[in-house]
């Protein structure tokens, strides 16, 4: 589903969000949980929202944050550079990129993660996405598996924020690893690390889907010609019956009504056809 957008002037960042861009000059680590695979609702420009997956949404806030190279990390698809894309990045952490990207497991994430924490110039950011798939059993680690959390957990307390950019404000060379939950992550590398700033993502609320519900509400059947009120009526039913839903879901609710020919005014029908589907 390609993204859109809106205008809001009341757009307020999610708490996840608020909560990271706070900690990033205190800690060097972040363990992102929950709702990571749902859309998130993020500030392209000033009260303009789009609705994106996380693996745009953090490297545009990193980007905007004053991170100027940005590396990221899954099991599937090894290294790709983000930030720049050309693979400049990879390359100083010892890769051997192609078209932007290296493959690569966990041994050698193990040991690009300390050379990504310790490297110089400007403030660089490490993603390791789907990190709840690099244990397999979280209660009796693998070699491998060991090697690479407790060297993050070293890593973690070694590391120093160093100035930089026009401000010289403090930057670390940030290690961010999204999991399903918590508890994915050996327990002594998270739990009681003051290093390490876990962060929930929740699910969205009521103003969130109402970001997101405002735009859609008028590629509904029949939404073209209708007047505001009967437009406003029907984005504040789609917003109080979609309580609990994620914004994919929501997503998919409007592409029911409209391949269903569900009226923009009955739209409480399709989201009751979307939840017993």
């Amino acid at each position: 589903m390609g993204a859109f957008s809106v205008h809001d002037n009341s757009v307020e960042r999610a708490r996840w969000l608020r909560d990271l861009m706070r900690f990033l000059p205190l800690r060097s680590q972040f363990v992102l949980s929950g709702n990571t695979r749902d859309l998130q609702m993020h500030e392209i420009a000033p009260g303009e929202v789009t609705a994106a997956p996380l693996s745009r949404v953090l490297p545009d806030v990193l980007k905007a944050a004053g991170y100027a190279q940005i590396a990221w990390f899954d099991l599937l698809n090894g290294f790709r550079d983000v930030e720049p894309a050309d693979g400049s990045y990879l390359s100083r952490l010892g890769l051997m990129p192609t078209n932007g990207a290296a493959a690569g497991g966990i041994d050698l994430l193990s040991t690009t993660i300390e050379r990504h924490v310790t490297a110089d110039g400007q403030p660089s950011a490490l993603v390791v996405d789907f990190a709840s798939r690099l244990v397999a059993r979280n209660e009796a680690l693998s070699p491998a598996e060991h090697q690479l959390f407790s060297r993050a957990l070293i890593l973690s307390h070694a590391a120093r924020a160093r100035p930089a950019g026009e401000k010289r404000l403090p930057f670390f060379n940030t290690v961010i690893w999204i999991v399903d939950k918590e508890g994915d992550l050996p327990d002594w590398f998270l739990i009681g690390n003051p290093k390490v700033r876990h962060i929930p993502i929740g699910r969205p609320d009521h103003l969130a889907r109402a970001s997101m519900i405002h735009s859609l509400v008028r590629g509904l059947p029949g939404a073209q010609n209708a007047q505001e009120p009967a437009l406003a009526k029907c984005t504040q039913e789609f917003v109080d019956e979609t309580e609990g839903l994620l914004l994919l879901d929501v997503s998919a609710v409007a592409q029911l009504a409209r391949s269903e020919a569900v009226q923009f005014d009955r739209i409480g029908d399709a989201v009751r056809r979307f939840k017993v589907a």
